[in-house]
């Protein structure tokens, strides 16, 4: 196979971003890998190499595009209301992917990963929007109702 123009490489790049974002909102960030990408694209694990020489290169695919997709589902007007869209957002299955991204990439990566910017940036939005309320409180309750979502837990799960 000849070399690739600089264009033609970029518009791949652009191509595969597209490819893990997508699986990545549909069906979670543990089924974007080396292999699946190759299925989907035809490509050799070493081509795919090329453009993210590790796994963790993958984050560049959703780099910018996770928060406003957050941002559309929720209600910044009170804590309540805040509160309340992000329960119904945890109902929306994008949504939900990408907290439970958060929530494994805060366990594996804890205060190095990206995943703590993006809650801090969540935090400073929330302050902006709410000036009047803890941000921390808020992100504590919001990611206390991601957990139990994901574990999928309710108060019929409770002891009495």
């Amino acid at each position: 196979m000849g070399r690739i123009t600089k264009n033609q490489r970029e518009d791949n790049f652009a191509s595969y971003n597209a490819l893990i974002l997508d699986i990545f909102l549909n069906e979670g960030w543990d089924h974007v890998t080396y292999d699946r990408l190759s299925k989907e694209t035809g490509l050799r694990k070493s081509t795919l190499q090329g453009y993210y020489p590790s796994n963790a290169d993958f984050e560049v695919a959703i780099k910018g595009k996770v928060f406003p997709i957050i941002l559309q589902h929720l209600d910044f007007t009170s804590k309540t209301l805040l509160l309340e869209s992000w329960k119904k957002a945890m109902k929306v299955n994008q949504f939900k992917m990408i907290m439970r991204m958060f929530v494994m990439q805060a366990h594996k990566k804890g205060s190095e990963g990206s995943g703590r910017l993006g809650v801090l940036g969540l935090a400073k939005y929330i302050s902006d929007r709410l000036p009047t309320e803890d941000p921390l409180e808020i992100i504590q309750l919001l990611f206390g109702l991601t957990v139990t979502e994901l574990l999928n837990i309710d108060r019929s799960h409770m002891p009495t």
